[in-house]
């Protein structure tokens, strides 16, 4: 009798029918799902292997409702003209990239600043993406509650909230504004001024810090050295070069990010001043540019890089219907030259 000739599988039901199990079973093997045995698992992954068997991903999307794309929206400060171009934006995007690609996933950028984060609701971010990782809350917390009631999953980089409904992803700015200060205080500066606009939560929680660092040293909270200062770097340059002008005396700062930082350095040096022999600066985020600046820069470590990929796994988990709770990364004082310490053991 002559044997009937198997052809190579084109469909799950077709391997299915070679390995003598359900449909089901071939899914779920393929899937590397618990609910199967090893050994039964091991016999499908290799009879799909022997006949070149590829799942069909098209396919797969369109019954399990997904594009397989995430949407990543930079909340850009529209008042200071702030760019994607921002070292922050790109490391994290960076590693974002990263642990999509880990997941075989596509992303999708969102990155043109907007004062109404609803709008999105209705483009295509939403409408072909599985889902969204929003990176700051800038000052629409409302509204991003809003687009967590929607059926797609967010999760937000930024600051703890009041009331707050979506899954986020932060550092812990309370702290590293607290280490920044606290560090300039014992190295002998009493005049202190905080860069960085307060009405954004990420930065308000940093003066927080700050603050409680001057009153565990008895100094005096002087409200003039409490500068709402961009991110940009141009507009960061003209508002400290405003501060200088004015005479306001102060001889150390706490910057809100690297990049203001580096602006302030270039300011006061173009001033006449001298960076950290009359103004010592701390910086925040430790970007790539912080350890090779001139002087080399102080700053408040966020693993960024480290960071997007918690944002990554955080999302995809609450696509699988899993309960997430928010992150708290830590922060970490880099010691440099910027703030007129000798560097220390964490210094890098």
């Amino acid at each position: 009798m002559k044997q009937k000739k198997i052809t190579a599988p084109t469909t799950m039901q077709e391997l299915a029918d070679i390995a003598g199990v359900s449909r089901g079973t071939v899914s779920r093997a393929l899937s590397d799902s618990p609910r199967v045995k090893e050994k039964t698992k091991a016999r499908i992954l290799a009879l799909a292997e022997k006949h070149n068997y590829r799942v069909n991903q098209k396919a797969r999307n369109f019954r399990l409702r997904r594009s397989g794309v995430v949407c990543v929206v930079f909340m850009l400060d529209i008042k200071s003209e702030q760019h994607m171009s921002d070292p922050f934006f790109l490391e994290m995007l960076g590693g974002i990239a990263d642990c999509l690609a880990e997941h075989d996933l596509d992303l999708l950028l969102a990155h043109a600043p907007m004062t109404d984060v609803l709008e999105l609701q209705d483009s295509r971010v939403f409408q072909n993406s599985d889902g969204v990782i929003f990176i700051g809350q800038g000052k629409q917390h409302d509204r991003l509650n809003v687009i967590a009631k929607s059926d797609t999953p967010i999760v937000v980089w930024g600051a703890p909230m009041p009331g707050q409904r979506y899954c986020r992803v932060g550092g812990d700015n309370v702290t590293g504004g607290y280490l920044a200060t606290r560090h300039l205080l014992e190295v002998g500066r009493r005049h202190i001024a905080f860069f960085g606009d307060v009405s954004l939560p990420e930065i308000a929680l940093r003066f927080s810090g700050y603050k409680k660092a001057l009153r565990e040293q008895g100094v005096k909270l002087d409200r003039r050295l409490q500068i709402d200062i961009p991110f940009e770097m141009q507009h960061a340059r003209e508002s400290i070069d405003e501060l200088l002008n004015s005479r306001t005396k102060f001889d150390a700062a706490v910057c809100g990010s690297d990049v203001m930082a580096l602006s302030a350095i270039a300011t006061i040096n173009e001033s006449g001043l001298r960076v950290p022999d009359d103004i010592a600066i701390v910086g925040y985020d430790d970007i790539g540019l912080a350890r090779y600046a001139s002087p080399t820069l102080t700053t408040v470590r966020q693993n960024i890089r480290w960071a997007g990929r918690v944002l990554v796994e955080s999302l995809l988990s609450l696509l699988n219907s899993q309960v997430v709770a928010d992150t708290t990364l830590s922060s970490e004082l880099i010691v440099r030259q910027s703030s007129g310490a000798q560097p220390g053991k964490n210094s890098t």
